[in-house]
């Protein structure tokens, strides 16, 4: 007995010794000159029941929390609506039938569908030429009533409006709201650059002043204003560089759909002799046709590992139109104010004012986060919460960061960037096999932002093999 007794307290004294040989993670993470005059925020605890501590500073002050404001939309949303749950969008009509032609409007019926993509219009066109109607004598009317506030999150900033990232939030969506732009050198000096709209349409104009030059360095500049559909394009490119990538929004989303749409039905056969409108769906118009979106499960995935802002508008305020029938934010945020309340984290300690993180108005504490991460666990739908989140060295926002690492493969968090902001959220295998919850946040720092993530990436992969010998090792 003495024998084990002496041997425990030997492996004890190692185990110190190593400890103190090694710095402190949140020591070294502070100490960071990248960190210098930024506010930092750190949670660190185990899974334990009740969890413990670990490390923690400043987790009960406020910091914006970039993307990972997706995180409390992503749960509320699995939450209300379920894993399994998907999106129907209708095609409606309230006219008649006579032989090949349908006489009255065709309604598009937005139903908070962030997927919904050319490819399943085309087959909604393809369903009405598969009843053999030739004629619409009517409109094609696009009802995106379901949402009570659209277009823009609170808070979002006029100079980035016109970027993919930013893309406008209605009851219906198409193509992610936004196009992409390649712009490629001419073959030869002095003329335009090619420029190339996928997918194709009519509903941008091009302003194209790029030149191509001889040689040089390439310099490009594209501007939309947010209320127009003109695409203004200046700067030059040397003949034979790479061609440069523009992801931008689309302005008036409504009109956008409705004109596409009106494409795909000529495309698939079908006159329509009215013009694409916005509008209400009558009370008494029948279905024609459906299209439905993949599962909730799936949506969330693509939401997190790309941190799709349009997406997590559109989720947000689908819970509001679930539980009250009408999609508006507000709805939507005392919705999550009560589910907070249930999950044990204190309302005031969540501050969204949108729901992708775009806006600098929102507000969240450590603590907030890492309870949220900890509740999740103990929900049914946590498989569908934990696969969505990006992994470190792996896939998504973190596939290139962790990478020959000891957190390679270990890291299942949520990122988040705007400027002046840097976030890292959610959980972390250790190489002893334990488990963690953590959550990182910077805000108001200077620094290039490739040096605060590496600064926060040296923390998390310090986490992975830092002795933890004591029920306390809170700093």
């Amino acid at each position: 007995m003495l024998k084990r007794f002496a041997g425990m307290a030997i492996l004890f004294f190692v185990l110190v010794k190593s400890a103190l040989s090694q710095p402190n993670p949140l020591d070294a993470l502070l100490s960071e000159p990248a960190l210098r005059g930024a506010w930092v925020g750190v949670l660190v605890q185990t899974v334990d029941e009740p969890p413990r501590t670990l490390f923690s500073h400043n987790e009960d002050r406020y910091f914006m929390p970039a993307s990972n404001a997706k995180l409390f939309v992503t749960a509320i949303a699995l939450e209300k609506l379920g894993p399994n749950f998907t999106f129907i969008t209708p095609l409606l009509t309230d006219g008649k039938r006579i032989g090949e032609t349908l006489e009255g409007n065709l309604y598009l019926k937005g139903t908070g569908d962030p997927s919904l993509s050319r490819d399943r219009l085309r087959e909604l066109a393809k369903a009405i030429a598969a009843k053999e109607i030739k004629f619409v004598k009517g409109d094609v009317i696009v009802d995106v009533n379901a949402f009570a506030d659209n277009r823009w999150g609170n808070g979002w900033a006029w100079d980035y409006l016109h970027y993919g990232y930013a893309a406008e939030v209605w009851a219906l969506a198409l193509d992610r709201n936004a196009v992409t732009l390649q712009i490629a050198p001419a073959p030869q000096e002095g003329v335009p650059a090619q420029i190339t709209v996928s997918p194709t349409t009519d509903w941008l104009l091009l302003d194209n002043r790029v030149l191509t030059v001889k040689n040089g360095t390439a310099s490009l500049r594209v501007w939309r204003e947010a209320w127009e559909r003109v695409v203004h394009l200046w700067g030059r490119l040397p003949v034979g560089s790479p061609p440069q990538t523009f992801r931008l929004s689309v302005p008036s989303i409504p009109h956008y759909i409705g004109e596409t749409f009106g494409e795909l039905l000529k495309e698939a056969g079908i006159t329509v002799s009215g013009h694409a409108k916005t509008g209400l769906t009558p009370e008494n118009a029948v279905v024609l046709a459906t299209t439905s979106s993949p599962p909730l499960r799936e949506l969330v995935w693509w939401l997190n590992k790309v941190s799709d802002n349009l997406y997590a508008e559109m989720l947000l305020r689908a819970v509001a139109l679930k539980e009250r029938r009408q999609g508006s934010f507000a709805d939507a945020r005392e919705i999550l104010k009560q589910q907070l309340t249930e999950w044990g984290i204190e309302p005031t300690a969540v501050q969204l004012a949108d729901g992708s993180g775009l806006s600098r108005l929102n507000l969240v504490t450590p603590r907030a986060l890492v309870r949220l991460l900890q509740v999740a666990r103990t929900r049914s739908w946590f498989v569908a919460f934990r696969n969505s989140l990006p992994i470190g060295g792996k896939d998504g926002t973190l596939g290139n960061r962790f990478r020959n690492t000891p957190a390679e493969g270990c890291v299942f968090a949520k990122t988040g960037f705007i400027s002046g902001v840097m976030a890292l959220s959610g959980y972390l295998q250790r190489i002893d096999g334990r488990e963690l919850v953590f959550t990182v946040l910077v805000n108001h720092f200077t620094a290039p932002a490739g040096q605060v993530q590496a600064a926060v990436d040296r923390f998390i992969v310090a986490l992975t093999q830092f002795p933890l010998i004591s029920p306390d090792a809170s700093n």
